[in-house]
């Protein structure tokens, strides 16, 4: 262990004072500073309510800007597993601040799971009925077999696995190979912007199949905004949790009605086909023009990008037409998602003929962009 001193320590470019981290860790470990959390909630897309929650740490703020730093100073001062065990303690004690029919999920590094601090956590239980251990991405795991042997004593007593941060790389995707969790929770690299990134709704898809074979529920981390939103209900993903959702609270609180109740209208029409749902064709967005032709010009796979303005709304379409080559649309026909797709056709095409085979824009209520559908594809829909 390092020498206690009044020198700042600098991990990951965050620096605390050494003295002042060892002061308030001593506190926690002895019991007399609490162990605080905050509550996310974790969402059942299809019914609008919440199925679980993620316990997330606050310690004081004199031992570090985030609990990760502090986590990682502890492990640098050799305390550590001391620490992660008091957390884990806390977290357990307050399964009973669970509503009915939650989960409680907690973050477990693997050198801890593996650890004798651990199996004294676990000695002090009668069961894990309702808990989620979330084993984080952060330490590389050499050998499996001890883990799946924890992992068996976990689901022995009624608790859950979940795998963090699935898809950010090759380590938690062995993870999820190796631990066969019962839950995956999705990078949130994944989830910013999948609304207008094509290549990020197909991983989300991809990985989304892989679960169902596992028998394991996605779980969406990290959506921030309508769009992301609209995006992982039209891919079917079960569970989501981010700041739109639920902010972390030292209450476990239930959904916001208003939410929960445009949470189901929106999941009834992408789960039943209702409105443009089945037609819709997500496509790429830039925020000028001219940044959407380079990006056509650039990518041959790429037929039409729509130019957002700040509030998300579309402004025009830039695309690759057969004839005329890259174009900008500016007369845009913009449609609410739940519009009838025959009534929308027969508008398109009462529209004067230079324009009656563009492409339109679909909105939702609040006139944010969800996606285009060309009239082509919608004609021969309603044909078939």
């Amino acid at each position: 262990m390092q020498s206690v001193g009044s020198s700042p320590l600098t991990i990951g470019g965050d620096s605390t004072n050494e003295v002042s981290f060892l002061f308030h860790l001593e506190s926690i470990l002895r019991g007399d500073t609490p162990v605080l959390f905050h509550y996310q909630p974790i969402v059942d897309l299809s019914r609008g309510i919440v199925t679980g929650y993620e316990a997330l740490v606050r310690f004081p703020p004199a031992m570090g800007p985030t609990p990760d730093v502090s986590f990682e100073i502890a492990g640098h001062l050799g305390r550590r597993l001391e620490l992660e065990t008091a957390v884990s303690a806390a977290a357990l004690n307050n399964r009973e601040l669970l509503p009915p029919n939650c989960f409680l999920s907690l973050n477990v590094s693997p050198p801890f799971l593996l650890s004798d601090q651990w199996q004294i956590v676990l000695a002090s239980l009668s069961d894990l009925g309702g808990i989620v251990i979330e084993i984080t991405e952060g330490e590389s795991i050499e050998n499996y077999e001890h883990i799946r042997r924890c992992l068996t004593q976990i689901r022995a007593l009624g608790g859950n696995i979940a795998v963090d941060d699935a898809g950010a790389g090759y380590a938690s995707l062995k993870h999820v190979v190796e631990m066969k969790p019962a839950f995956i929770k999705l990078d949130r690299m994944f989830i910013t912007n999948c609304q207008s990134e094509p290549a990020k709704s197909a991983l989300i898809e991809m990985i989304g199949r892989a679960a169902n074979r596992l028998d394991a529920w996605i779980i969406a981390e990290g959506i921030e905004t309508l769009g992301e939103l609209n995006e992982i209900l039209h891919l079917g993903v079960p569970l989501g949790q981010g700041f739109y959702l639920g902010r972390p609270n030292p209450v476990m609180r239930p959904m916001a009605k208003e939410r929960a109740a445009d949470i189901l209208s929106r999941n009834h029409a992408y789960q039943s086909g209702v409105g443009l749902q089945k037609h819709l064709e997500i496509c790429a967005t830039e925020s000028n023009p001219e940044t959407a032709q380079t990006l056509l010009s650039c990518n041959q796979s790429i037929e039409a990008v729509v130019v957002l303005d700040k509030w998300r709304r579309p402004v025009e379409i830039v695309e690759r037409h057969p004839m005329a080559g890259i174009r900008r649309i500016f007369d845009i026909l913009k449609i609410q998602l739940l519009s009838d797709p025959a009534e929308v056709l027969h508008r398109a095409l009462t529209r004067p003929a230079i324009t009656r085979f563009d492409p339109f824009a679909v909105i939702d209520n609040q006139g944010e962009f969800l996606g285009i559908v060309s009239i082509d594809r919608l004609m021969r829909a309603l044909l078939n």
